[in-house]
């Protein structure tokens, strides 16, 4: 009776593991700490984010790749969805879709930092890395989203659910590890990415 019991957990066990969600360790919003400005990614170029209240809204744009990705913060993560769109051909662009994460971080160099990864469709991992810097001067100004700029209503966001605390791991502060079903880990040192990224917030 024991063995068949195992026999049958195992699978539900699997397909458990196996969702699109990360588990996101959540710690405390570094003092100073925003999302809000502009920030370069070595990945994804110049991007813009414009926070209101816990929502997100910016777009990114890198040779021929533009895109755009709204979501919700909660303490140093900001979970978000994208679209982005890829024109090789004139006339003829093709459009993805998914979801993804940041952590953000102050280096040692008082620079802010954010950490984190994409997936494609529902998972929000497994696509690749995500990191940034922001920008020392400059203000965002192409946010997507009526309001974003100037501290508008929250209404039309369309978060779907990234503002759930279950969707959440609460059980640590201070930007600690974060596992997902990837395998990847969000809370390595601030240097290893300080290093990767030094020299962009001044471009």
């Amino acid at each position: 009776m024991l063995k068949n019991a195992m026999r049958f957990a195992l699978p539900l066990l699997l397909v458990a593991c196996g969702g699109g969600g990360a588990n996101i360790r959540v710690g405390e919003m570094p003092a100073g700490g925003t999302y809000h400005g502009v920030w370069q990614s070595p990945q994804y170029g110049n991007m813009h984010l414009c926070v209101t209240g816990s929502h997100v809204v910016g777009d990114y744009q890198k040779d021929e790749r533009t895109g755009s990705l709204q979501g919700t913060i909660q303490g140093d993560v900001l979970r978000f969805q994208w679209e982005e769109r890829k024109e090789m051909v004139v006339g003829r662009p093709s459009v993805n879709r998914g979801r993804g994460w940041f952590r953000l971080k102050i280096g040692q160099d008082n620079d802010q930092y954010i950490e984190g990864e994409w997936g494609h469709d529902d998972a929000e991992t497994g696509g690749g890395p995500w990191n940034g810097v922001k920008m020392r001067r400059g203000s965002p100004d192409r946010c997507m989203g009526s309001g974003a700029n100037t501290g508008g209503d929250d209404d039309g966001y369309g978060d779907d659910g990234f503002d759930d605390p279950d969707d959440f791991d609460n059980g640590g502060s201070g930007g600690g590890s974060s596992s997902s079903s990837g395998g990847s880990s969000g809370g390595s040192d601030s240097g290893s990415y300080d290093e990767d990224l030094e020299g962009l917030d001044e471009i």
